[in-house]
C-alpha cells in the first residue's frame, strides 16, 4: 500500500494558509526469484536475481493543489538491485524518472527533467511481458518496451484524459553548442482505454544513440561497423514505432504488440521488426486471484529470426503481493544464430529456456 504524507494537516495545527495543500506519495517494488537457464554462454545456470517481473524501484510523487483546477507535481525514481543493493546505474541515482511540472484539468500538463518516453508510457503496459517476467520482452529490448532508457533533457505536453483519449509530445534536448540535432530526441504518442479496450501507440526518434546489438544477435559487424562485448552500435538515427492492444472479453485479455526499430548510420539502415500476440486468463473467474498468461514473439533482423513460446502463472496474494512462475522457450535460425532472452545473456547455440520462480511485492 502506498504511503502518503499529508503536508496540508499543518493547516489544523499551525493555521498554514489555506492553499498549503500538498502530499507526497512514497511507492515502489521488490522483485527476488530463482532463475533456471538453460544455456548461458554454453553453460546451464541457476541463480537467484531481482527485478525480473517488475524492475526493483522506489520513488517519491510530489503534489500540491495550486488552486483553479492547476496542480504542481515532481517526481523522482530510483532502480536498484534487491538482491545485492546495488543501483541499476551508478552514475546516475533517480535513474528512472527526474522531473517537475504543472498540470490543469483543461489544458493537460507541462513536465520538465529526465522523462520516460511515449513507448514506454503508452504501449510498453500492453506487451507479452505484463503479465510475465523481462524475457519475455522483445529481443534486447531495443525498442524500449521495458523502462530502460528515459530521456534526458526533456520538455513534455500531455492533454488531460478526455473520455479515455490522451495523447503527448516530448523533446529531449541535446545540449550541445553549435549542432541542435546531435544527441536530440523526441517521442509523440496517443492512447485509448475503457475499461474493456486499450489502445495505444507511440513513435521515437533518437539522434547519435548506441545499441547494444552484439549482445542482443552476436553480431561481430553491422552497416561498416565493427562490434564486440562492451562494443555497441553507434546509430546516427535510432527510431521506434509501436503499436499495441488489448480486449476484455470476459475471463480472457487476449492483446498484441507491433514494434520496429530502425537503425542508420551513413552506410545505410537495418531494421528490427518484433510481433506478439498471447492471452491473459482470469482462472478465478473474475476474482484475479490467478492469472494465467500465454504468448508469442516473432522477430526478424537481418538474416536472422527468432520465435519465443511463453507460459507464466501468477498467484496474487493481495493487491500489492504476488507470487509468480514463468518459463520461455526461444529459438533462433539464420546464420550463426544465438537465442538470446532480454535480460540473460546469450546461449552458445540456437535455442534457449529461461524458468523462474519468484515473490513480487509493491507499496
Amino acid at each position: 500500500m502506498r504511503t502518503r504524507l499529508i503536508a496540508g494537516a499543518c493547516a489544523a495545527l499551525l493555521s498554514c494558509p489555506a492553499w498549503a495543500q500538498s502530499s507526497v506519495t512514497i511507492y515502489g517494488s521488490v522483485d527476488a526469484g530463482i532463475d533456471y537457464v538453460s544455456n548461458s554462454k554454453g553453460k546451464s545456470l541457476i541463480q537467484e536475481s531481482a527485478g525480473k517481473r517488475t524492475p526493483d524501484r522506489f520513488g517519491f510523487l510530489v503534489k500540491e493543489d495550486l488552486g483553479g483546477g492547476n496542480t504542481a507535481f515532481a517526481r523522482l525514481e530510483s532502480g536498484f538491485l534487491s538482491n545485492t543493493g546495488a543501483q541499476i546505474n551508478p552514475t546516475s541515482f533517480f535513474n528512472r524518472n527526474a522531473y517537475v511540472g504543472v498540470s490543469n484539468d483543461r489544458w493537460g500538463s507541462l513536465s520538465l527533467g529526465n522523462i520516460n518516453d511515449y513507448v514506454y508510457q503508452y504501449v510498453g503496459a500492453l506487451n507479452n511481458s505484463v503479465p510475465g517476467i523481462s524475457s519475455f520482452y522483445t529481443p534486447g529490448n531495443l525498442d524500449g518496451l521495458a523502462n530502460t532508457h528515459a530521456m534526458n533533457n526533456a520538455v513534455k505536453y500531455e492533454t488531460i484524459n478526455y473520455r479515455g483519449f490522451q495523447a503527448g509530445v516530448m523533446n529531449g534536448f541535446g545540449n550541445q553548442s553549435g549542432d541542435f540535432s546531435a544527441g536530440r530526441q523526441y517521442s509523440a504518442g496517443a492512447q485509448y482505454g475503457n475499461g474493456v479496450v486499450r489502445i495505444g501507440a507511440a513513435y521515437t526518434m533518437s539522434h547519435n544513440r548506441t545499441a547494444d546489438v552484439f549482445g542482443t544477435f552476436s553480431i561481430t559487424s553491422l552497416l561498416g561497423q565493427k562490434l564486440g562485448a562492451g562494443t555497441s552500435f553507434n546509430a546516427s538515427r535510432y527510431s521506434t514505432l509501436a503499436i499495441a492492444g488489448s480486449v476484455k472479453i470476459g475471463n480472457f485479455t487476449p492483446h498484441a504488440t507491433y514494434s520496429d526499430v530502425k537503425l542508420e548510420n551513413s552506410q545505410g539502415s537495418a531494421s528490427l521488426h518484433n510481433y506478439q500476440a498471447g492471452v491473459n486468463i482470469d482462472l478465478s473467474g473474475g476474482a484475479r486471484f490467478y492469472i494465467l498468461g500465454l504468448s508469442f514473439d516473432h522477430s526478424t533482423f537481418e538474416d536472422l529470426a527468432f520465435n519465443q513460446y511463453n507460459l507464466f502463472l501468477t498467484h496474487y496474494l493481495s493487491k500489492s503481493t504476488q507470487i509468480y512462475a514463468g518459463v520461455g522457450f526461444e529459438r533462433a535460425s539464420g546464420p550463426n544464430a544465438q537465442a538470446a532472452q532480454f535480460g540473460y545473456n546469450a546461449s552458445s547455440t540456437g535455442s534457449q529456456t529461461v524458468a523462474r520462480i519468484g515473490v513480487n511485492h509493491m507499496f
